[in-house]
């Protein structure tokens, strides 16, 4: 009976761990965003995590587990007419129906995470922008127009051209935002998308990685053992 009670005393004293939990805000356009969010160490980044076309927030199970593991914190988010983020302005949101437009309001998503980070006392100083496919894109350009700005950016298989989304429109200027891009090599346009990026980002003075990411495209090139931790290198590097 004394160590049962001995051992329920210090599960109840024993600190708890910060576990993911399932968070909601709205953009400034209305629309309502669903994302998995986990608090991070005292003084760790949040990465704001951006997916592909058509996917949804599960595809960062495995970076997110990694994240946890190391401190870090993310808000990871189902993009408008995603997942479980199928209402703008209380109205139904399908993204098989955006035109060109439509897409680049998508920007306006991380944007309103950012804000909804500021809110609980994480600044734009303290988070990463990681974007997949699209979502590089996307969060190049929530990094160019938005008021909150994020401490570096990680780019998964950006393109040229994702949709209308044209990431070299919204390249950093001269500074100090770092940009890690990662790409591989059997993934042709992302790869030579990537290797341009970079070029112009290096021409504008602005500090940037260019990793190969092994094989896949976006969160694929997860399976590659490398990858993973490379970009958490990068990271604990800022």
């Amino acid at each position: 009976m004394r160590r049962t009670a001995a051992l329920l005393l210090l599960l109840t004293c024993a600190p708890a761990r910060a576990q993911q939990k399932t968070v909601h805000f709205n953009t400034k356009d209305g629309c309502r965003i669903e994302a998995f969010y986990l608090a991070p160490s005292s003084g760790a980044y949040v990465f704001i995590n951006t997916h592909g076309l058509g996917s949804a927030k599960y595809e960062w199970g495995p970076l997110q587990d990694e994240l946890k593991k190391h401190g870090y914190g993310y808000l990871s988010l189902d993009l408008r007419g995603h997942g479980a983020s199928r209402t703008c302005g209380k109205k139904p949101v399908d993204y098989k129906t955006f035109t060109k437009a439509g897409w680049s309001r998508l920007s306006g998503d991380i944007e309103a995470a950012s804000a909804w980070l500021k809110k609980k006392g994480i600044p734009g100083g303290r988070t990463i922008f990681c974007g997949a496919s699209i979502g590089a894109n996307l969060s190049l350009k929530a990094a160019a127009e938005g008021r909150i700005k994020p401490r570096a950016l990680v780019l998964l298989s950006p393109g040229l051209d994702y949709a209308g989304v044209r990431a070299g429109d919204y390249l950093p200027g001269p500074g100090r935002l770092p940009v890690l891009i990662s790409a591989a090599a059997d993934d042709a346009y992302a790869w030579q998308s990537g290797e341009t990026l970079a070029k112009a980002a290096r021409g504008r003075k602005q500090p940037v990685t260019f990793l190969d990411g092994g094989s896949g495209h976006g969160v694929n090139m997860f399976k590659t053992p490398a990858t993973i931790p490379a970009i958490l290198a990068w990271a604990a590097g800022l």
